[in-house]
Formats: structure tokens, C-alpha cells, sequence
């Protein structure tokens, strides 16, 4: 089993919404995924946060605490918030928060912070990066991207990044796909060409459920994907 880690291409795509379609399709499929996020700004209070959301849709009986360790009620970036309240995020933490999760599932659905690239510390004397945690915690990035007329551009750019410094993203969810648009359609099988990578799983506009492009064990085995698209 593999720990996934959801990496939005732009701000706004969908990527809780995402976790708990994903976590409820992987639960029906016979797996016991859980929900992790490294911290969130912006929210009055963990009991309003994208991890008690995605607990109560999800059902995932995990503690809230052990979920999202770090939470901003201010709306500014993490890495801001973070120096604005004096709580910095102490990578030790994390880790031990995930361990904590992962001992009773097996399987980790993780939401990434902000997008692709994201500080989550930047002070003269101390840099973290998400990627850092990413290369801790061993998680494989799948890509969340909401179709648009920018869809291929910022696909394309997200997955030559995360390559550029060493992961290979194991492959991409789509947000907002119209089945019937024959451009949505076009852009689907370019994205696919030009990233050399694959589409995993689609959510159509207005639906409430997430359609599987590949077996569900590909899903909870990220390298059988990557060995795919050799």
C-alpha cells in the first residue's frame, strides 16, 4: 500500500472534494484509507477545517488533531501565517502525526497545502518546503487539475516540476471534465501525451461521485501506474 499526497495544479481546484470522492470510492473498493493535511489558514477552528469535513463525509474515525496538526485562523498563506502567530511547523510533528495515522490505516490520502509549490516555513534562518515533507513521509504526488482552457499549460508545467526535482507523479485526477464537450475530451488525451502521464480518475461537473480510469488496486500500488506509462 502507498500514501498519497493530492497537489493541486492551480488555487481553487477541487482538491478536498477531491480527497473525499477518491476516499469514498477506495473505501467501497475494499481499502481503509484515512485523510492527512500538513496544516490549513484561514479557518476559525479545526472543527472547521477540510479534515472534519472530509471525517464526516468519509467516516474515517480518525481524531482530528492527529489529521490536520497545524491550523492558522489567519488568512494568509501558511508560511505567513505560521510567522505571524509564532507556530512554526516542526517537521518531527508531522512525521509523528502521520505515524500515528497510518498505524490504524493502512492506506493515506494526504491534501496538499496551496498548490504545487509551497513554502510552509521561508525565514532567513529556516526553509521548508512541501516538497520536503513530501520526501519524508515518502508520499507519491497525484496531480488535481480542473479543466479549463489553461488545463494542458498548467499540467504540463506542474509535472515538469515535481520531475525536476525527483518525483514522479504517479498520475493525474481531473475536476469539472464534460464527457460531452469534444474539447474537454481533446484535452484530456493531450494532457496524457504531453506530461506522459496518466489521467487516473475524473469528477464531471455537478456530479457527486468520481469516475475510476484504472483498477482501484493501480490507485493503492502508485508503482504499477509509473510502470504503465515506461
Amino acid at each position: 500500500m502507498r500514501n498519497l499526497i493530492l497537489l493541486g495544479a492551480e488555487p481553487k481546484v477541487g482538491k478536498t472534494y477531491v480527497a473525499t470522492l477518491l476516499i469514498q470510492a477506495l473505501k467501497k473498493g475494499g481499502f481503509n484509507p484515512g485523510y492527512f493535511k500538513f496544516a490549513q489558514s484561514a479557518i476559525p477552528s479545526i472543527e472547521q477545517s477540510d479534515a472534519a469535513l472530509v471525517n464526516n463525509k468519509c467516516n474515517c474515525g480518525q481524531n482530528l488533531q492527529e489529521m490536520l496538526p497545524y491550523v492558522y485562523q489567519s488568512n494568509l498563506p501558511v508560511h505567513l501565517a505560521a510567522r505571524e502567530s509564532g507556530n512554526f511547523i516542526n517537521p518531527q510533528v508531522i512525521q509523528e502525526r502521520f505515524a500515528w495515522n497510518i498505524a490504524t490505516h493502512p492506506m493515506m490520502v494526504v491534501e496538499g497545502v496551496h498548490e504545487v509549490i509551497c513554502p510552509l516555513i521561508m525565514e532567513d534562518n529556516q526553509v521548508l518546503m512541501q516538497e520536503d515533507l513530501i520526501s519524508k513521509l515518502k508520499l507519491d504526488p497525484i496531480l488535481v487539475l480542473r479543466m479549463s482552457a489553461s488545463a494542458l499549460n498548467q499540467a504540463s508545467l506542474s509535472i515538469y516540476y515535481l520531475k525536476s526535482i525527483g518525483f514522479a507523479p504517479v498520475g493525474i485526477i481531473i475536476n469539472g471534465l464534460d464527457e460531452s464537450n469534444y474539447a474537454h475530451c481533446d484535452a484530456c488525451n493531450l494532457i496524457e501525451r504531453f506530461t506522459q502521464t496518466k489521467i487516473i480518475a475524473t469528477v464531471g461537473k455537478r456530479q457527486r461521485s468520481i469516475k475510476i480510469r484504472c483498477p482501484l488496486s493501480e490507485i493503492a500500488n502508485p508503482r504499477a501506474l509509473q510502470e504503465q506509462m515506461v
